[in-house]
């Protein structure tokens, strides 16, 4: 631990505007697991290569945290004046202390890593002579036992959570590397009101706060937005599920953000920050995984991550590789076949970054993943447990890949950052069709539906900020994509002889372009008003062919639409401990065409047959927020009270033949309150809590659709709360006690919008335990994922065409037992 007063002697600076910078319950089984970075405690005394532009204090250790990646703490208001600028190479230490200078405050580095920031105490004495330098006063050392906050750049700027207006979350690399979570299937036990779809790898869909428009993923743009650093990576498509692996921190924004990211946001965003390559650093990480699962089979895990300066200090390049294999557990007793869902995961990432000139940086980076799995995971009941009767094995495949090039500028004059990115994102999967071939006029017994789903977009933008001087701060943005989708359903005979009965060529095209800006006045040194808006405009063009059998039907659809998505916030911040605001907030999605049907039975107007074409859905959304830190600094929590208005809300939904369309189910409506807490004790002990109670539902039905008023939305659970703790306890001088787990409740919910009591899924608690000792460079665990061997129903849901028969249950995957060693060299 490091303690570090302020220097003395240089008076505070007036005028300038206030801070806005907050296991083991089971038998062992084999696993080896490396680290991906050493412990963060460990990491602190390397060398950084900095650029800091002059500012105020407080903006001035936001941009050292992000450049040192390290959490900070404390009273981060407290600290007046202005920063000269940093470049060059230096430790931590050295640039908190430059930083610091005259500021009124003083540091502490945790063994952890985290900075924890004070106010100097008075000195009752006369000012000493010019060449006598004060006193070094040790900080005490309860400021070791207080809360740390992420910084995090979601909102366009850096920022510390507790003092921003948004309801925001953000959890680090190492945080999520010790929970065990490797996806975004998981990361919902960290964060509050997060909901995963349980249909299996790169199925998945991901959902905030209640804001759902079913657990079926299609046609509709996604309620919440994936982003990879700076690109979206999901648009009518489900999760990829990219291995959060060499990951900074994941930062979680609820409610429609529209104004910053435009259409489609409606529920919020998740934004995933990859580790950047670092200047004059070499770094080189290994990771060997295995473990086995009740009823299934053997587990393995692998990655290797390494960083590599070039040119000196200017430049670097950064590579993450790994590969996975997951055993399956579901035996399907008409096939004969046992565990058939077992799959892999293969992917890697390699960046380079260069520096041009100081506050100016160049990146340039690709990713590849790729998912397989020999089958779904859901159940049916009456046959057993882990067992069902299928005629047909249901593979999935899913390919994403990625290419990105951006610009960072820091200076006195702001910040710019501009980015272009091209992403390659495909997917097949298989369903049994065998009940649905009837409908198709066949008499055979077997059959399945193959989807073919490719997404080709391109997108840049550009986001210049303002210098956070005064009482204005702004930043404007600008942002142009295309997007083409192609699909390709083929359902099909499979036996005696293979035989296409149905099939569609279809292409959507979505051209968007968008200027935006944000503005944050504050009125008086406590109270901030913010507002901004985005005007947009979409062209989106749709081509397709049915062919069934000997039958044509072609289409030819365009549409297009403009607006503006604005929003307004108002934050009240009496002390460096308390942060009350408001904010009202809007976002939409665009329409769209159904072409899919069996020909001559579909767009025919009755109730239940689809519309031609699907209209716009937007929501608007009111929240209050109260965040607070605890006088001690040891406790911290944010709590919100929300309510949000759907109007006109878009669901993917199967006909009766089994096949997609979009329709328009009514209007909406979601109340909420939501809290996330986190505790620290203790140095070594922090405790984590937060809890979701939600009503959304439908209040205005649509006729064309089988509804009724009140009905909840599909999938989100009423209620859902996340239990969590780490702990660290020194046994020498270089070997710790590690330890980490959490339990997880989940609600009650239903598959379908009528609120059918035989699609009830949720309702059920799981739970992860881990303990281990670490002496770096190694660290060595033992850990149980679904602690207690949880059977409960996640996902009421097995394919399109058996969806009314109401049988499917979706367990989670049994008590999973393993081993993990990790070694990293810096």
């Amino acid at each position: 631990m490091r303690v570090r007063p302020a220097e003395a002697g240089r008076p505070r600076t007036p005028g300038l505007s206030r801070s806005r910078a907050a296991a083991l319950n089971a038998s062992l089984a084999l696993v080896a697991t490396a680290a991906l970075a050493a412990p963060a405690w460990a990491e602190q005394s390397h060398v950084l290569n900095l650029y800091v532009p002059r500012q105020p204090v407080d903006r001035a250790l936001l941009d050292l945290a992000l450049q040192a990646r390290v959490s900070l703490g404390g009273g981060v208001a407290a600290c007046t004046g202005t920063s000269p600028a940093l470049r060059g190479r230096m430790t931590l230490d050295a640039a908190l202390d430059r930083i610091l200078a005259g500021s009124g405050c003083r540091y502490l580095v945790r063994p952890d890593g985290a900075v924890i920031i004070s106010s100097a105490p008075r000195v009752a004495t006369p000012p000493p002579s010019p060449s006598v330098r004060p006193a070094p006063r040790p900080a005490p050392q309860t400021e070791a036992v207080q809360v740390s906050e992420v910084v995090v750049t979601a909102p366009r700027r850096p920022e510390l959570i507790q003092r921003s207006s948004s309801a925001m979350t953000a959890i680090t690399g190492d945080r999520i590397g010790r929970s065990g979570v490797t996806g975004m299937q998981g990361l919902d036990s960290l964060v509050s009101g997060m909901t995963v779809t349980n249909l299996g790898p790169g199925r998945n869909k991901i959902l905030l706060r209640g804001i759902s428009d079913g657990v079926f993923t299609g046609l509709t743009q996604s309620t919440v937005g994936l982003y990879l650093d700076l690109t979206p990576v999901t648009y009518s498509a489900p999760d990829p599920d990219l291995k959060l692996i060499d990951i900074d921190r994941v930062e979680v924004l609820r409610g429609p953000q529209g104004t910053l990211y435009g259409t489609g946001p409606i529920g919020g965003v998740v934004r995933i920050v990859t580790r950047r390559p670092e200047f004059g650093r070499e770094d080189l990480a290994v990771a060997l995984t295995r473990s086995h699962t009740h009823s299934g089979g053997t587990n393995t895990d692998y990655n290797l991550v390494a960083n590599l300066p070039l040119a000196g200090d200017r430049a670097a390049v950064r590579a993450a590789v790994y590969g996975e294999t997951f055993s399956g557990y579901i035996n399907d007793v008409e096939l004969n076949l046992r565990r058939v869902n077992d799959g892999t995961r293969r992917g890697g990432r390699l960046s380079g970054a260069l520096a041009l000139a100081p506050g100016w940086t160049a990146r340039a980076g690709v990713v590849h993943q790729s998912i397989m799995t020999e089958d779904t995971h859901y159940v049916y009941r009456g046959l057993g447990p882990l067992r069902r009767a299928n005629l047909v094995r249901e593979p999935h495949q899913n390919r994403f890949d990625q290419a990105s090039l951006s610009l960072e500028g820091r200076g006195t004059w702001g910040r710019l950052d501009a980015s272009l990115a091209v992403v390659e994102h495909g997917f097949k999967s298989r369903y049994d069709a065998s009940s649905a071939l009837r409908r198709f006029g066949s008499l055979a017994s077997v059959g399945a539906l193959d989807e073919n789903k490719d997404i080709h977009l391109v997108v840049g933008e550009t986001v210049l900020t303002s210098p956070d001087v005064g009482r204005w701060r702004w930043l404007v943005g600008a942002l142009a994509s295309t997007s083409t989708t192609r699909t390709d359903p083929v359902l099909s005979i499979l036996r005696p002889e293979p035989l296409a009965l149905y099939a569609e060529k279809r292409r959507d095209t979505l051209q968007e372009a968008a200027l935006y800006g944000e503005a944050a006045w504050d009125l008086t040194p406590k109270l901030t008003l913010t507002a901004g808006a985005r005007y947009y405009t979409l062209d989106y063009d749709t081509t397709s062919q049915v062919r069934q059998r000997t039958r044509v039907r072609n289409f030819d659809g365009q549409g297009g639409s403009s607006g503006l998505t604005p929003k307004i916030a108002l934050a009240w911040q009496p002390s460096d401990r308390l942060n009350l605001s408001a904010q009202l907030s809007h976002g939409r999605r665009a329409g769209g065409f159904n072409t899919a049907g069996v020909i001559g039975q579909d767009f025919s107007g009755l109730r239940d047959s689809p519309a031609r074409q699907y209209r716009p859905d937007s929501l608007w959304n009111l929240e209050f927020n109260a965040k607070v830190r605890s006088a001690d600094g040891r406790a911290r929590l944010r709590a919100a009270l929300y309510a949000a208005r759907w109007r006109d809300v878009q669901s993917d939904q199967f006909l009766p033949s089994g096949l997609a369309y979009v329709v328009n189910v009514g209007d909406g409506a979601d109340v909420g309150f939501e809290a996330e807490a986190n505790w620290r004790p203790t140095d070594g002990l922090e405790v984590f809590a937060n809890a979701l109670i939600a009503d959304p539902r439908i209040t205005d039905p649509a006729s064309r659709f089988a509804t009724q008023r009140g009905a909840g939305l599909p999938g989100v659970p009423k209620a859902s709360a996340n239990l969590g703790f780490t702990y660290r306890r020194p046994m020498t001088d270089r070997l710790q006690l590690i330890a980490d787990g959490g339990v997880s409740y989940v609600g009650a919910s239903r598959l379908t919008f009528d609120g059918r009591q035989q699609h009830r899924m949720g309702d059920y608690a799981t739970g992860r335990l881990s303990m281990g000792v670490e002496s770096a460079p190694w660290v060595a665990t033992v850990f149980v994922d679904n602690l207690f061997d949880t059977r409960a129903n996640t996902f009421a849901y097995s394919d399109p065409f058996r969806l009314p028969d109401a049988q499917a249950v979706t367990p989670l995957r049994p008590r999973t037992i393993g081993v993990a060693l990790k070694w990293a060299l810096q």
